[in-house]
């Protein structure tokens, strides 16, 4: 009777060899089921964020349906107006829109901003903070601020102090100069027929007014100083005009994409010198002069604010610096 041999299977045999295949395979499949989760949790993290992005919108205007993180950032075009003009014309005069994570209320109609804008003015008053706001403008600026005491005290003298009829008496002078001055110009030019850019000259005229009612500083003057601030005010008004995903995306903020932040820690930190050296001249003038001057410019009157303990808003240098900042760069715009 032959006896029948028994068949050991070949993974038996060769134990050693099917662990090595094993350990072999084992991080390919660990990998691969690692990046799986991670797929499944983004797409769980897109879906949440997603829900609660859109819950209650029933409560707001109507607007397109918003893409997770983005929001509608995807359907504005360079031309911001016209964006806005063809998504109210498709969805209402009011429309609701997510700009990363801002959330905002677009209005296209005369009747809906007089609401907005004088019927409900307080309420729609304060304006969208930036990064580069915050930090150029020491987070104190006037034009930037919320509705309170610091806003109506800056108000009240800007009104009776720096624009009420004393104050614009005393620049008459300085209105004349400088339009005798632009006259000139156009004078010379004209008499060796050469050409004039007339809008050019006319900015260099408002300029050199407003410069001097505000610092008793030319803007198209050749010194240091006031190249200084005409480099400074025309680099503030770039980086106030410029886009930064920081501001819209959350989770962005504290990256610095395309070195925005570094560029305007360096304008922040160079304005900051020329305008500490500018004041700290002036107060070695006013103590040398006891008080007593010809005309009171803007610094003046900021100064002569936060000399007054009596005041009711208790101002600082960051104040006066910050003022001064947004005012040169509003009127120059």
């Amino acid at each position: 009777m032959a006896i029948r041999k028994h068949r050991i299977p070949w993974y038996h045999r060769n134990k050693k060899i099917c662990v090595s295949l094993f350990l072999c395979v084992l991080p390919f499949w660990l990998c691969n089921m690692i990046f799986e989760l991670i797929i499944a949790g983004f797409a769980v993290l897109l879906l949440t964020v997603f829900i609660l992005t859109n819950k209650g919108h029933g409560s707001l205007p109507p607007g397109p349906v918003p893409l997770p993180i983005i929001g509608h950032l995807h359907l504005l075009q360079p031309l911001i107006h016209r964006s806005f003009r063809d998504l109210c014309s498709r969805y209402g005069p009011i429309i609701y829109l997510r700009l990363g994570s801002v959330p905002c209320v677009v209005a296209s109609t005369p009747e809906l901003a007089r609401e907005l804008l004088k019927t409900n003015d307080l309420t729609f008053s304060s304006r969208k903070h930036s990064l580069a706001i915050d930090h150029l403008t020491y987070s104190s600026s006037f034009a930037f601020a919320p509705y309170g005491p610091y806003w109506r005290f800056i108000k009240k003298l800007s009104t009776f102090e720096f624009l009420g009829n004393r104050a614009l008496n005393q620049f008459l002078p300085v209105r004349r100069k400088e339009l005798r001055q632009f006259i000139g110009v156009l004078h010379d030019k004209s008499k060796v027929c050469e050409s004039v850019n007339v809008t050019e000259e006319l900015l260099n005229l408002s300029s050199n007014i407003i410069s001097q009612i505000i610092l008793s500083l030319r803007c198209s003057g050749t010194d240091n100083e006031a190249e200084g601030v005409r480099t400074l005010v025309r680099e503030v008004t770039q980086i106030f005009g410029e886009f930064n995903v920081s501001d819209f995306i959350w989770f962005c903020r504290n990256l610095d994409f395309r070195g925005y932040r570094k560029k305007f820690e360096d304008v922040h930190r160079r304005y900051d010198a020329l305008l500490e050296n500018i004041i700290t001249n002036r107060e070695i003038e006013r103590k040398k002069s006891g008080g007593e001057y010809k005309v009171k410019d803007l610094l003046d009157m900021m100064l002569d604010a936060l000399e007054d303990k009596s005041s009711e808003v208790e101002l600082t240098r960051e104040h006066i610096k910050a003022l001064v900042l947004v005012r040169k760069t509003l009127l120059k715009q």
